[in-house]
């Protein structure tokens, strides 16, 4: 028999069904469906993640003070002795003459007390240098950056984080260029409005966007470096002397950054000795290993919606089993007619091959569809690969072949005599 004719045949056998058949091919629908669907948005969450370790900057070290474990000891005393540790000038200027770095980018949080009314904020009085801007990828909104003749003239401006207008002053219309922010003994004149938009975040500093940025020089003038940290609940706080809590280092060759941080690390450990008060990240070791974990995670949530697409298959090979001694008639006579065994195992394959490769069309709109109602609903990213949706479509082909063929083979031995006896 030609193969053309059986492909008439199982066709038009499916289509006198047509509701059974759509039955038959839900488990492929919500399997191949569910595949898409967790892919996508797997890829998606996977790309979220990367991208937001990647803006952090590839080709930066983030080096950062933290309190040793002595620090705090004497927070229940009724007054503290003053605690020096962290990174210092020192450091930056020694760093600065390693082969591989090409700039360094300061942060220092000025641990003074942010309040609205009797209020207290969760607003950090951080000061920097020019570079700031550049090296975090902020985005200025509105008014000017720190300048160099702010810096020189140790000014009482400062650039503001997008929170801040909504923490610290009453919500309106009008522009924040211009307004008095009073901390501590200084009243600073807000003259640009920053934000960052790509999750950006710093050991103990948190996002741009609930900074109050200054120069350093007027920070070092006004506050110098020693301060209260009350973040540690004691009733009068530490008494600290803290250089620089940041230091974002810049490299020149990006394929030397593991070395150039383990020269840092060996440098620090050796300068600081009496505690461990410092930390780094490297953004690109973070990256790869969220990549590794990330691929990981995809692999997992394909295999669990792999799951349904098994007992879709199940659900095929029973419903072609009934199939199979449903039509015994028709089997009897086609046997009696001169069709072969290979003919009749053909035809019922066949008919499996058309129900899951329907179903897996279906399916894969139904995917895409599920994971453009989680991005309206949810605004989570998704990502569509060609690869899933090529793997979906092969592992419906797959189970129809796998889950189809003993049904065919279990029609291909009726013993036409037999079948034609059958009421």
């Amino acid at each position: 028999m030609l193969i053309s004719d059986l492909f008439r045949l199982s066709f038009h056998n499916l289509l006198l069904h047509k509701i059974r058949s759509l039955l038959t091919s839900l488990g492929i629908i919500f399997g191949v469906g569910s595949v898409i669907a967790m892919l996508a948005i797997s890829e998606g969450a996977k790309k979220q993640a990367l991208d937001q370790i990647a803006e952090m900057g590839i080709d930066k070290i983030i080096v950062f003070t933290q309190k040793p474990s002595l620090v705090g000891e004497s927070q229940n005393t009724t007054q503290s002795a003053l605690l020096t540790y962290g990174l210092t000038e020192q450091n930056e200027n020694h760093l600065r003459e390693f082969d591989n770095i090409s700039d360094i980018t300061t942060l220092r949080h000025a641990r003074k007390v942010i309040t609205r009314g009797t209020t207290r904020l969760d607003l950090k009085l951080v000061s920097t240098t020019l570079n700031f801007l550049d090296e975090t990828k902020c985005q200025l909104v509105e008014g000017r950056w720190l300048s160099p003749i702010d810096m020189a003239n140790k000014s009482l401006v400062c650039v503001v984080g997008r929170n801040v207008k909504r923490k610290l002053f009453r919500l309106g219309k009008g522009s924040l260029i211009g307004q008095k922010i009073p901390i501590q003994g200084a009243v600073f004149e807000i003259v640009g409005i920053i934000e960052n938009n790509i999750g950006t975040q710093f050991p103990d500093l948190n996002s741009p966007n609930d900074m109050i940025l200054i120069p350093t020089t007027t920070s070092n003038a006004i506050f110098s470096y020693c301060g209260i940290d009350y973040s540690g609940g004691g009733r009068f706080g530490d008494l600290f002397h803290v250089e620089y809590d940041i230091m974002l280092v810049k490299v020149t060759d990006v394929a030397y950054i593991e070395h150039t941080a383990e020269r840092i690390n060996s440098y620090l450990l050796k300068n600081h000795k009496k505690s461990k008060d410092w930390g780094i990240k490297v953004p690109l070791e973070l990256l790869q290993q969220q990549e590794h974990t990330q691929n990981i995670f995809t692999i997992v949530m394909g295999s669990i919606a792999s799951i349904s697409l098994i007992v879709g298959g199940i659900g095929i090979m029973n419903i072609m089993l009934a199939n199979v001694y449903e039509r015994r008639k028709e089997i009897g006579t086609r046997r009696a007619l001169g069709a072969k065994k290979n003919d009749i195992l053909r035809q019922f394959l066949i008919e499996t091959i058309f129900l899951t490769a329907q179903g897996g069309m279906i399916g894969i709109v139904l995917g895409i569809s599920l994971s453009k109602i989680v991005t309206y609903y949810a605004q989570w990213p998704v990502v569509f690969s060609p690869w899933s949706i090529i793997l979906s479509i092969m592992i419906s082909g797959i189970v129809g072949v796998v889950f189809g063929t003993y049904p065919a083979w279990k029609a291909a031995q009726q013993n036409p005599i037999d079948a034609l006896r059958t009421e």
